[in-house]
């Protein structure tokens, strides 16, 4: 049965071959020239994991994600991230001495076996332990060359060494910055919105730059710090780094503000320094894109900067940079611009207006010109929809029409686009065209204004709630007043007209023998009800239901309605002599229960 020796999450491919070969209880070097298993030969190399995962159990693939690969002359690649190939320490073992001797205390029947080499070890730059804040140890013991690495030979050759280590090691403090590039290459849970976009070697890159600028060091200094100087520059870019987008704004904006105190207006390394030159010299790895874009964009939000000043290898968006420009390419006076810039916010009304002081990019400016050569006012409007200014006024606060201001807080001056009246009347034409031919008893709109607006009317055409018909001269551009509708059909829509299955209040005061004022009052007791409708003229009415006055005369019955005719009232008036009526509404407008007066 094959034996299965799984590989760790955050191991590296010869820390597993030093660690197995321990099992075996053997040296790495001599393990891997008895099996042939080769891993430091580039040549040999997949064949060299076949075999081991073959003698382990594991997959090939999986073996070959954790080797440390040279990619090119600059990177190596480790767990699928890319790092330096001068941040990365092979000339001994490198470890926490503490990690060492918990996995050995972890116990079976060969401890030596539960150590095993973390992916960040190899990372000098990370020299602090994220879980015991102790220093990283390298061993004195040096290897021969890589065929020699052997990580677990070394911890037993040195081990009460360690374990001493590990007793008198003073705690110097893990920070965020080496938590998150620690698990981010063991494959351990993390999170952060900028670093983690880029690649490794360029999250610990920007992290250094940003943070030697907040410690104020150049170019010249930055070379020249030592090693807790560089610690403190990676620890302060990333803690800034890595509260987002919102964080680096406020480390640009920083640049911005003395950048405008200064009489030196050029871009690029003057604005944003060595961070600049950083990304400026990486403008062509995708693995800076996203950086790369943000911090372009707010520089073109920010400073008059366009595709000419070629800022982090060009492109961007087209800018003016001047009114008086403007001005001149669109054929707007420079105080009606100002004005439009200002009501569509693209200008502080207060800011000053000064050529080199102005950044619009030449979409929002084309929009702008765009509106003010369409545009036409309500008094357009009014003649061409032949109708009145509160028409158009309605039709705009439904949403119908839109309008736009060419100044800022001057209703007044609002204005309509062409092409945006002519889609309108188009809409109405293609709806009539619809219904051709149909409409023999249509009436114009105003016809129906009682009971429903120009404005309703219009919105349930559009909803196809209502046909529509145009009647007007074959050459003549439609208008308002060409637009007709069926009565009936409006009417059914605004609920006008008496709803089936009701009275009027002149018909139940004539049915049970009541004056108009007595049936409120009933109302009012809650004897009958009643419900709104709209009448002819568009007034709201009230109608009685025939089920509650069905109800109320089964139980109830006035004086007239009792006497029949006037000539019977002194006959009836003895019938009722010993009656009392349940309400009394002053002379011969009088109710009685039925029961009191049939028995």
């Amino acid at each position: 049965m094959r034996e299965v020796f799984p590989i760790f999450q955050a191991e590296t491919l010869l820390g597993f071959a030093s660690r197995y070969a321990v099992r075996r209880g053997v040296r790495c070097a001599d393990f891997m020239r008895h099996t042939g298993i080769s891993l430091f030969r580039y040549s040999s190399f997949d064949t060299a994991v076949d075999r081991l995962a073959a003698l382990t159990g594991n997959s090939p693939e999986v073996l070959a994600h954790h080797a440390l690969r040279l990619e090119n002359v600059s990177f190596h690649r480790l767990c699928g991230e890319r790092i330096y190939r001068n941040d990365v320490y092979r000339k001994s073992a490198r470890y926490c001495p503490i990690c060492v001797v918990q996995d050995h205390a972890k116990g079976g029947p060969r401890p030596f076996t539960n150590i095993f080499c973390r992916a960040s070890w190899l990372v000098e730059v990370l020299t602090v332990c994220p879980h015991h804040g102790v220093a990283m140890r390298c061993s004195p013991k040096l290897f021969r060359g890589y065929a020699h690495e052997d990580f677990n030979g070394d911890i037993v050759d040195r081990f009460k060494e360690i374990v001493a280590e590990a007793k008198t090691e003073e705690m110097c403090g893990a920070t965020k910055f080496d938590a998150y590039f620690h698990a981010r290459l063991n494959g351990e849970p993390r999170e952060s919105e900028i670093l983690d976009a880029l690649p490794y070697y360029g999250a610990l890159g920007v992290c250094e730059v940003v943070g030697a600028m907040e410690l104020g060091e150049g170019t010249v200094g930055r070379s020249k710090m030592s090693g807790s100087q560089r610690r403190e520059a990676f620890n302060r870019g990333f803690d800034l780094l890595n509260l987002g987008y919102p964080s680096l704004t406020k480390f640009l904006e920083k640049r911005d503000d003395r950048r405008r105190e200064t009489s030196d207006k050029g871009v690029g390394k003057q604005l944003y320094g060595i961070f600049y030159t950083y990304l400026n010299e990486r403008v062509d790895d995708p693995g800076y894109s996203d950086l790369i874009s943000f911090v372009k964009n707010h520089a073109f939000s920010a400073h008059p900067i366009g595709p000419e000043n070629n800022f982090l290898g060009g492109g961007g968006e087209r800018k003016f940079h001047s009114i008086r420009s403007a001005s001149m390419q669109y054929g707007i006076h420079p105080a009606t611009l100002r004005k439009m810039l200002h009501a569509a916010n693209l200008l502080d009304i207060e800011s000053d207006v000064r050529d080199l002081k102005v950044s619009i990019p030449v979409a929002d400016m084309d929009d702008v010109a765009r509106r003010w050569k369409e545009g036409v006012p309500a008094y357009y409007l009014k003649e061409r929809f032949e109708t009145s200014p509160q028409v158009i006024k309605q039709l705009t606060d439904a949403g119908i029409l839109v309008a736009t201001n060419r100044e800022v807080n001057h209703r007044l001056k609002s204005f309509y686009s062409l092409p945006q009246i002519e889609a309108f009347i188009s809409k109405l034409d293609q709806l009539a065209q619809a219904n051709d031919g149909a409409g023999t008893e249509t009436v114009p709109l105003k016809h129906c204004a009682p009971f429903m607006t120009y404005v309703d009317i219009i919105r349930n055409v559009m909803d196809g709630k209502l046909r529509l018909w145009i009647k007007k001269p074959s050459d003549t551009g439609t208008t308002l007043l060409h637009l007709r509708v069926m009565e009936e059909e409006v009417r059914k829509l605004a609920g006008v007209d008496l709803p089936e299955g009701h009275y009027t209040t002149n018909d139940v005061a004539a049915r049970i023998a009541l004056r108009v004022g007595a049936l409120e009052e009933l109302e009012a007791a809650g004897l009958i009800e009643t419900t709104i409708y709209r009448g002819p003229n568009g007034v709201s009415t009230k109608a009685y239901p025939k089920s509650s006055l069905d109800a109320f005369t089964k139980r109830y019955i006035s004086f007239r309605k009792l006497a029949r005719e006037k000539d019977k009232w002194e006959k009836t008036e003895r019938r009722v002599a010993g009656l009392v009526p349940v309400f009394n509404f002053g002379g011969v407008d009088r109710l009685f229960l039925k029961s009191d007066v049939y028995g």
